[in-house]
């Protein structure tokens, strides 16, 4: 027995909204599917996006091997251009995956999110 049957049971006086209620059951049940589907979708944005470039994880690993590092060594490392290396590391400190330059100090750090990025991937030594 639905809830709707129930309440109607308990409550004779309800028939009158038997109808409006069932329209009400149905549309939960179609949110419910949707939110559902809007989950799924969700979570394969939310992989796409926690997902980098290869550039972007060779300057982390760059800095995983080194306490420290700049644009251009992460270039010359990897053979890479510096703009885009530079390009990488901005977009790694606004996504918290390094910490930026302090004090002026051209050279960027691992931070603890880079650090677990690479470490889910297996890619940590």
């Amino acid at each position: 027995m639905g809830l709707i049957a129930e309440l109607l049971k308990e409550i004779p006086a309800a028939a009158k909204y038997q109808p409006a209620l069932e329209a009400m059951e149905k549309e939960n049940e179609r949110l419910k599917a949707e939110n559902a589907e809007l989950k799924e979708d969700l979570e394969q944005y939310i992989q796409r996006r926690n997902t980098l470039d290869s550039g972007a994880v060779k300057a982390l690993m760059y800095l995983s091997q080194n306490e420290r590092g700049h644009a251009r060594e992460i270039a010359q490392a990897h053979e890479l251009n510096i703009q885009i290396v530079e390009m990488y590391l901005n977009v790694l400190a606004e996504g918290n995956y390094v910490h930026p330059p302090l004090n002026g100090e051209p050279h960027y750090g691992l931070a603890r999110k880079g650090r677990r990025y690479l470490h889910e991937r297996g890619l940590l030594k």
